[in-house]
């Protein structure tokens, strides 16, 4: 009804971007809404047809205008809901990046760093930070650096890795990383990142179990006081 008032100033454009904008946060398909107007305007068609039956050219100059409006008002309702995902999208991966990266004393001499989310150079840069003061602090001889929730990486952080590693090699530290999804050793490969100074492993448990032996530790299972009973 709005659609057709006849009054198109800026009011009305306010509306039709709110309108955007809820759309976005129901999760309201762009197709659903195209679909819904594809519906109106062939509604409309053919209420045009039998209104001017004996004057068919001012019915479609009459259809080609609504289509103008339609268009217009798909066209602003679009860009604010694009702009609206856009913006949730990055507020997500801005909440993503300023996740903390804990470096976590498991036995003495390894420390685990568990990464999730994304990578960029800045936090590259902090995590080495965090992770070379770790080692200094804790006297850490292996380090397991868990990147399984890492979901990609550019060339940028995959040469910072690279660096990271061999700055903790300086200080005493062998660096597993651990984790390594296909898609990363794809890129890595790709870009042509020197992998021979990185030992890496395909999952946490190998980083650690791989640590453990660096280390000299010895694990064995023993069973349980009721388990030895029975």
């Amino acid at each position: 009804m709005r659609l057709t008032q006849g009054k198109y100033d800026l009011a009305y454009v306010q509306n039709r971007l709110r309108i955007g904008a809820i759309h976005e946060q129901i999760d309201l398909p762009i197709k659903s809404y195209l679909g819904m107007y594809n519906f109106y305007l062939r509604a409309v068609s053919n209420r045009l047809s039998e209104a001017y039956q004996d004057q068919p050219e001012r019915g479609r100059v009459t259809f080609l205008s609504l289509m103008k409006l339609t268009f217009l008002d798909i066209g602003l309702a679009i860009d604010t809901y694009i702009n609206s995902r856009e913006r949730t999208i990055r507020e997500q991966q801005e909440a993503i990046q300023e996740l903390p990266t804990p470096v976590l004393p498991v036995r003495e001499g390894m420390l685990l760093v568990p990464i999730i989310g994304l990578i960029d150079s800045q936090r590259a840069r902090l995590l080495t930070e965090q992770l070379l003061g770790a080692v200094r602090d804790n006297r850490a001889k292996v380090v397991v650096m868990d990147i399984t929730g890492v979901q990609a990486i550019d060339s940028k952080v995959a040469n910072h890795m690279v660096q990271t590693v061999e700055a903790a090699r300086l200080m005493g530290a062998i660096v597993i990383v651990a984790g390594v999804s296909p898609e990363i050793a794809q890129t890595m490969v790709t870009l042509g990142i020197d992998l021979g100074r990185m030992t890496t492993v395909g999952d946490l448990r190998s980083g650690i179990e791989r640590a453990e032996e660096i280390l000299g530790y010895t694990v064995t299972r023993t069973r349980s006081k009721t388990s030895a009973g029975q």
